[in-house]
């Protein structure tokens, strides 16, 4: 992948050759696995369990998003373990009703509740910064 010449990088996942020197860097002392490239979840240890810890995004105001989002975590991790605590962090656009706000986090909740799933902490603001609504949500299980 070419850098533009500006050194700005452009939109998306950022490339191997940028993001693995930077990993390597991070200390992973206490971490049974070390964080990598290619790895999509962390495995932690919490007195002597291995818990895993996974986050996925979504973006946009599609109908179900975070229904959907929860249901992909639920699948994405099916072979690691069962998520047990979910963490969503939902961005809202200036301009972002009230409703839509209350139908994309009784979403979350609703499909987390469904799936066994405890709503953990989570953190939801409206700003400047944000064209569409991003929902990150990271869930955590018993491996």
């Amino acid at each position: 992948m070419s850098q533009p010449a500006d050194d700005n990088l452009p939109e998306g996942k950022l490339a191997i050759e940028i993001l693995g020197p930077i990993l390597n860097l991070m200390p992973t002392n206490g971490l049974p696995v070390a964080n990598r490239i290619g790895m999509d979840a962390g495995i932690l240890g919490i007195n002597s369990e291995k818990v895993f810890s996974y986050s996925k995004i979504a973006i946009g105001f599609d109908l179900e998003i975070g229904a959907q989002l929860v249901s992909d975590l639920v699948n994405d991790t099916a072979s690691l373990g069962k998520p047990a605590i979910i963490n969503p962090v939902v961005l809202f656009p200036v301009g972002t009703t009230g409703e839509t706000i209350k139908r994309v986090l009784i979403e979350i909740s609703e499909a987390a509740e469904r799936n066994g799933i405890i709503v953990g902490k989570g953190h939801t603001e409206i700003t400047r910064t944000v064209k569409q609504m991003i929902l990150i949500a990271t869930v955590l299980g018993p491996v």
